[in-house]
């Protein structure tokens, strides 16, 4: 028996679980309606863009629900913009299946707002996760039903980047993320984690040698200016170096280019190593830990514990994991029979 032709809502901002859902979308586009509500210019909407899909501006959610009827609402998480919680808070008045999209392996709680007293109200109904090691992570911290979904947007991100034809250079590229500005909104204390994205660019300055690379590429996170981290470069006018934007810069040509990819805990740095490429997360800290489905080994505290062994790339692959859509639809009308 085939799916009865339902409408799902989707509203999200962040760029991670905004890649997620849209890949969903995608791969699933013509078997229900979908009506997307995104913030003019955010991640969601360059997403959006970029596949083609159409969206509505963000204004009032009820009137903007109440005008669909959806069966479901697929919502986004992250830190930059919680734009998301009013139609979550509508759909779970209303009694409309809500299904928190979840990427990555870290902030599981935070992203809802933990620890503040309410944050079990942004909660969705359900939470979807695209790999093993974040259904045992969501699982133990108690998230609301973990759904296993495939993650779409990594199968066709590595299918296409096999397809390119990139002569690699003799690259250090650094994936930088806003340390600081997650510290201070998460934590009061931009220095929360003993580090931050600039400090650690020194670190990694100073043991440039042992990476045997020619230059170095800084990659800003799309939140990110360049003016900080131009100051600092100016003490190391013996390093060849350049700073992209990640609005500008492709990803999978930035990675596939580089000898080798050094950040914290991004995403990015996954892809790399699904993509064979040598790769360091780099967490000089003692009080936050790693995330990334990475062998131990390429994993430092300290670049002084640099070996060589870490100029070869480790082996990865995806792994088969999610429910097929019917079962996915089926699984969330049960439960709101």
């Amino acid at each position: 028996m085939g799916i009865r032709r339902m409408t799902i809502a989707v509203v999200s901002h962040d760029a991670g679980s905004s890649e997620l859902i849209c890949a969903f979308i995608r791969e699933h586009e013509a078997l229900v309606s979908w009506h997307i509500f995104a913030l003019p210019e955010s991640p969601m909407a360059i997403i959006c863009k970029r596949h083609g899909l159409m969206f509505s501006p963000i204004n009032n959610p009820s009137e903007q629900l109440e005008a669909i009827h959806p069966d479901i609402l697929l919502f986004g998480t992250g830190w930059q913009e919680k734009c998301e919680r009013p139609y979550v808070h509508y759909c779970k008045e209303h009694g409309i299946p809500t299904v928190a999209f979840l990427d990555h392996w870290s902030n599981y709680r935070e992203r809802f707002d933990y620890p503040d007293e309410t944050w079990i109200e942004n909660l969705g109904d359900f939470t979807a996760v695209s790999d093993e090691k974040a259904y045992v992570l969501a699982r133990s911290l108690n998230l609301p039903h973990p759904l296993k979904l495939s993650n779409y947007y990594l199968k066709a991100l590595i299918e296409e980047a096999q397809k390119r034809t990139i002569v690699p250079s003799n690259t250090l590229l650094f994936l930088s993320e806003p340390t600081d500005a997650v510290a201070q909104q998460t934590y009061g204390d931009p220095l929360y984690w003993g580090f931050t994205q600039y400090t650690a660019l020194r670190d990694i300055l100073d043991h440039f040698g042992q990476f045997k690379c020619e230059n170095l590429t800084i990659r800003l996170h799309p939140s990110e200016t360049s003016s900080e981290y131009s100051l600092i470069l100016k003490q190391y006018s013996h390093i060849p170096i350049q700073i992209h934007s990640a609005h500008t810069a492709d990803l999978t040509d930035e990675l596939l280019s580089a000898k080798m990819i050094i950040g914290f805990d991004t995403m990015a740095l996954y892809i790399a190593a699904l993509l064979n490429k040598p790769v360091i997360s780099y967490l000089p800290s003692h009080n936050r830990d790693f995330h990334l489905p990475l062998p131990q080994t390429h994993q430092l505290k300290n670049l002084d514990d640099f070996v060589p062994e870490l100029l070869f790339p480790s082996s990865l692959s995806i792994e088969k994991f999610g429910m097929d859509f019917a079962s996915f639809i089926n699984t969330l009308t049960k439960a709101f029979e």
